[in-house]
């Protein structure tokens, strides 16, 4: 974009006075300045802290205004200052409040993690320099504890930055840049919580929720988990608590009520709400020989008083910040350790907002409502519409309306971008007939059930769900028929982009968008039929059982299915599209001996021989047909041919509803590969880069992180 050195214009939140509400304004962020980095925020978490310093101030020290809220975010370097070393443009980062600058005596120490780099500046929401680089209406605005991800762009000290891991969806791992790290470490560093031990974590916000997670790891044997709103207790075992207590139910103090539950104390006890009640409490739940009390809850202004006896019978009380890490150090271990499924994450998000909702996501993390009352109601949310053929894609803000009877409405987490969708969009009147415009393209996702219409009866709200472009009454002549899996329930209204009423659930500034093929993924939410949903195991990770919901089942289907390929065979895959490289999979699995793949771009050489090619062949080294090749090097020809090059039937062989959860246990079982395909994880406002990405070559697939 050629933004270097120059102001960028975008959108923040700004806090112009304490007690209001933030406000969303176009700001200027200026470049960075040496030993700083301006970072594109893609995801920001919202933490109690921030709501605090904005609404809570007689319990905070007062920070100036106007400012930026903001802490817990992640993004891509946009540009870096003179002198930074440690990133560089185009680097995935994670902004940290608590700077490592690794030369401090403080860095240097293994007894704390408070960095003494620039510290006061940042408390003052400045930066090294004084000012901040956030102006609005030729105004100052300053940067909470020197970050402000609360903004489309920021700029941090590089002390205050760490690189992560290139595939980490920015959307889960920003967690870790404050309330999970900080109850996962307050277990794990500060409690040093031991195997078989009895644990209490008061508090079930993402800090608590965290903490929780950390005993568990730790190997705790029992962790009971408080907290005076009893929708959290199911979320609690989630993170592992074995017990849920709420001290509304119970006349006496909580901690009697849990000496008396535990035989005299706890043996770690983690307090995370911030409150000096609550903190004494924790403390005096704590076994009194050798019992541990971390204080994680954040508070700056009141006192927390404390008898002697208190310490002297062998209890510990202790504090942490930022859960004990090395910020810089301990953010991309703690990253790799999501990737691999140690620690979680996705858990913990119940929400997904965009910045204009900034207000309505304080509402609901003080009101502790774990989900939006959405249901009957229309939700406005992001979609990328197709205006028109030929023309790129625009995010826009749609409206989609509740379900009727028979559908379901489903936020929609992920969605793979697939060569389908461009076709339609780009070779319109060409290879494939036309669909109507504006139209919302997508056909490839996974979601959660977000409410049902009238009727519904064989998915609930909450289910995980991959939405299908073939549907399965399981009532009509070809549904029970062994023949085909051609359902003809509504399949002329899906075919003009139309539900069964002859309508759509996606308006956009007043006008019908069309949903393409009835379902339409590439929105955060969307509403399809009934017979167009299969519920799916829980465990699944919806950003790759989406791509069950088109090319991998149906390049898979073509070998398994439809070929029926034999075992001992000698097969052909022509394309190595997720397509192709699904049925090179199939093949394999089917026993196949000699699996030929065959593409014109020799990059795909290697990635086909991970799927189970035994060969590769590119048309482009040979001068005689490529039939002919294949006759010669096969002495007469192929059992079996596979053609994924061209605009191939969708999902052909199976039964959709049926099928689909089949596939997705395979996958967590580890028979067939899901994860090699995806080659790009992107957001939504990143679907063009997609589209160009597939069209170039130069991924299988790419995944829509909405």
């Amino acid at each position: 974009m050629g933004t270097e050195d120059k102001v960028i214009k975008c959108k923040a939140a700004v806090a112009w006075e304490p007690g209001k509400p933030l406000s969303i304004e176009e700001v200027e962020v200026a470049p960075p300045k040496s030993h700083e980095v301006r970072i594109k925020i893609v995801a920001s978490g919202v933490c109690h802290s921030d709501w605090a310093y904005l609404y809570d101030f007689s319990k905070m020290k007062p920070r100036p205004f106007p400012l930026v809220l903001g802490h817990e975010g992640a993004g891509v370097v946009e540009s870096v200052g003179p002198n930074v070393t440690k990133v560089s443009k185009g680097d995935n980062v994670i902004p940290l409040f608590l700077p490592q600058c690794g030369e401090c005596e403080r860095c240097q120490s293994p007894k704390t993690n408070l960095c003494s780099k620039n510290w006061q500046k940042t408390q003052q929401c400045v930066l090294a320099d004084g000012t901040s680089r956030i102006t609005c209406k030729k105004q100052q605005v300053y940067q909470f504890i020197g970050i402000s991800t609360f903004s489309e762009y920021t700029v941090v000290p590089e002390d205050n930055v760490t690189k992560i891991h290139p595939d980490a969806p920015l959307d889960r791992v920003c967690l870790l840049g404050c309330g999970v790290s900080t109850g996962y470490g307050a277990a794990i560093n500060t409690g040093k919580v031991e195997p078989g031990s009895t644990c209490v974590v008061f508090g079930l916000g993402a800090v608590g929720l965290a903490a929780v997670m950390g005993c568990k790891v730790a190997g705790a044997s029992r962790i009971i988990a408080v907290d005076i709103n009893p929708e959290k207790s199911e979320i609690a075992k989630i993170f592992g608590a074995t017990e849920f207590v709420n001290p509304k139910e119970h006349s006496k103090p909580i901690q009697e009520v849990l000496r008396e539950l535990t035989n005299g104390g706890v043996d770690f006890s983690l307090e995370c709400v911030g409150n000096v009640g609550v903190m004494r409490a924790a403390l005096e739940a704590s076994c009194p020989a050798g019992g541990v009390c971390v204080i994680v809850g954040w508070i700056e202004t009141e006192e927390l008083s404390l008898a002697p006896i208190d310490i002297l019978l062998g209890r510990t009380l202790k504090g942490t910040y930022f859960g004990g890490w090395k910020s810089v150090d301990a953010v991309p271990r703690l990253v790799q350790d999501y990737l691999s499924g140690r620690l979680l994450l996705d858990e913990f998000v119940t929400h997904r907002l965009t910045l204009d909702q900034i207000n309505q996501a304080f509402d609901l993390l003080i009101s502790g409502k774990r989900t939006m009352d959405t249901e009957g109601k229309v939700i406005k949310c992001k979609a990328a519409v197709a205006w028109e053929p030929g023309k790129p894609l625009s995010i826009e803000e749609v409206e989609v309306a509740p379900p009727k009877a028979h559908e379901v409405r489903i936020k929609i987490v992920a969605s793979g971008v697939c060569h389908t969708d461009w076709t339609f969009l780009h070779e319109v009147g060409q290879n494939m007939n036309p669909p109507p415009f504006p139209v919302v393209l997508g056909h490839e996702g996974a979601g959660v059930v977000e409410s049902v219409g009238p009727g519904v009866t064989k998915i609930a709200k909450g289910d995980k769900v991959i939405p299908l472009v073939v549907p399965q009454c399981g009532e009509c002549e070809r549904c029970l028929s062994p023949k085909t899996n051609l359902c003809t329930k509504n399949w002329e209204q899906n075919q003009k982009c139309l539900l069964a009423d002859g309508t759509t659930r996606i308006t956009c500034k007043n006008q019908q968008v069309h949903q393409f093929i009835g379902i339409s993924t590439f929105s955060e939410y969307t509403v399809a039929p009934e017979e167009c949903v299969t519920k799916i195991h829980p465990d699944a990770p919806l950003d790759r059982v989406c791509l069950l919901g088109c090319g991998v089942s149906t390049g898979y289907g073509a070998a398994i299915n439809t070929g029926k390929v034999e075992p001992g065979s000698t097969c052909a895959v022509f394309g190595l599209g997720a397509v192709g490289l699904a049925a090179v999979m199939g093949c394999k699995v089917a026993g196949a001996s000699r699996i030929i793949a065959v593409d014109i771009n020799p990059e795909k050489s290697e990635i086909a021989k991970i799927f189970g090619a035994t060969e590769f062949v590119n048309p482009k080294e040979h001068s005689k047909p490529i039939q002919e090749v294949l006759r010669e090097l096969t002495n007469g020809g192929v059992d079996f041919s596979l053609e994924c090059v061209g605009n191939v039937g969708v999902m052909v062989s199976w039964k959709s509803v049926e099928a689909v959860p089949k596939l997705v246990q395979d996958y967590l079982s580890k028979k067939i590969l899901l994860d090699e395909f995806v080659t790009h994880n992107l957001t939504l406002d990143q679907i063009n880069h997609a589209f160009d990405l597939m069209i170039t070559g130069k991924s299988i697939r790419s995944i829509i992180r909405m």
